[in-house]
């Protein structure tokens, strides 16, 4: 059903261990690596983050592999049955493992497209809830360290990650719909029209503005947000902007408005940034002031949704370093060089000085 094209795995006999023979095998001490009970469709299941603060996150859940990459726990964990397991060996596991994780990461919106943008919730959860399902399964390090292996292994925990986070915005953006459509009808006809919140329009170059936010797509890679990936095509920054934007040239969609379930991390600094640099930019050209532009990130996504907004007012760019600074180490990002060059249009961001 899926991974026709992941190295060493098979979609109807799992992950392939024809050379097993060739390679060590890992154990407990005392029993061999057992399946774990773990339920992935539980709203509370929670990923553990196993990567250091400096470096992306990487969110495990298979039992025996934790057990390897944790310095404590794989002092009960032997090779061929004999040997206790070497700092360098876990970490050569590791890293064939975290090769197949970000790789899945990059190419995982690619590959079920036509989940992703089935506008039927109903169908789209029950879809990833069969993935889940598929990739719980699978999800087993037996002991046999074949290279291919670990590899097939942190593609589909990658897989799993995604799929669980997208399971659970769906929900929750389900009950969202359902709640706003019960408010719609109770209220005047004159209301029920009302498409979300007014746009703001925007009097500063719209191509610049555009090529900052962009930045949404690779913000997961940003140590400073510590977060999987929300905005994985340009196309869909474009569809956000022109949700809260307005502007004369007809850059920007004009798609209905929607609220955004975000996942665990801190998506709010870059969109504080993100947000207010627009305003900067774009205040001198109107009498727009930044009470509305927090307003709007308020009424669009679930990150503030405890955030009051004076506090939000107060705060929005009390971060910004850190965010302006990790948005300065993606090197491989296509997007990071254009939001300093316009940031170093802000004199009071003192870009210059940070890169």
């Amino acid at each position: 059903m899926y991974f026709f094209n992941l190295p060493g795995f098979d979609p109807d006999l799992g992950i392939n261990l024809d050379d097993q023979g060739r390679f060590p095998y890992l154990r407990f001490v005392d029993h061999v690596f057992r399946r774990g009970n773990v339920d992935y469709l539980s709203r509370n299941f929670h990923f553990e983050n196993i990567a250091d603060k400096a470096k992306l996150p990487v969110f495990l859940s298979e039992p025996n592999l934790k057990a390897i990459f944790d310095l404590k726990g794989r002092k009960n964990i032997i090779v061929d049955h004999h040997s206790p397991i070497s700092e360098s060996y876990a970490d050569e596991l590791r890293a064939q493992f975290e090769r197949g994780y970000f790789d899945a990461m990059n190419e995982y919106p690619q590959q079920i497209i036509s989940i992703l943008y089935n506008p039927d919730n109903e169908s789209k959860i029950a879809h990833l809830e069969q993935l889940i399902e598929f990739c719980s399964y699978h999800l087993y390090f037996e002991g046999f360290a074949v290279p291919s292996c670990l590899y097939a292994l942190g593609f589909i925990q990658a897989y799993l990650v995604r799929a669980c986070g997208d399971r659970v915005n769906t929900l929750r953006l389900a009950k969202y719909q359902h709640r706003s459509v019960s408010q719609k009808q109770e209220l005047p006809v004159a209301e029920v029209q009302t498409k979300g919140p007014e746009r703001i329009p925007l009097d500063y170059a719209v191509d610049e503005i555009i090529s900052m936010w962009l930045i949404l797509v690779d913000a997961w890679k940003c140590k400073a947000v510590g977060s999987i990936q929300v905005f994985t095509r340009e196309e869909e920054v474009l569809q956000l902007l022109g949700m809260m934007f307005e502007e004369k040239g007809g850059r920007l969609p004009r798609p209905e408005h929607k609220y955004f379930e975000m996942p665990p991390g801190n998506y709010e600094r870059v969109l504080n940034l993100l947000m207010h640099a627009t305003y900067k930019l774009n205040t001198d050209r109107n009498n727009i002031g930044l009470d509305r532009y927090c307003q709007l990130l308020l009424d669009t996504f679930s990150c503030y949704s405890k955030t009051k907004l004076e506090s939000l007012r107060s705060n929005i760019n009390k971060a910004r370093g850190n965010i302006v600074q990790s948005i300065g180490n993606l090197a491989d990002s296509p997007h990071s060089k254009n939001v300093l060059k316009t940031l170093r249009k802000i004199n009071e961001y003192g870009v210059a000085d940070l890169t």
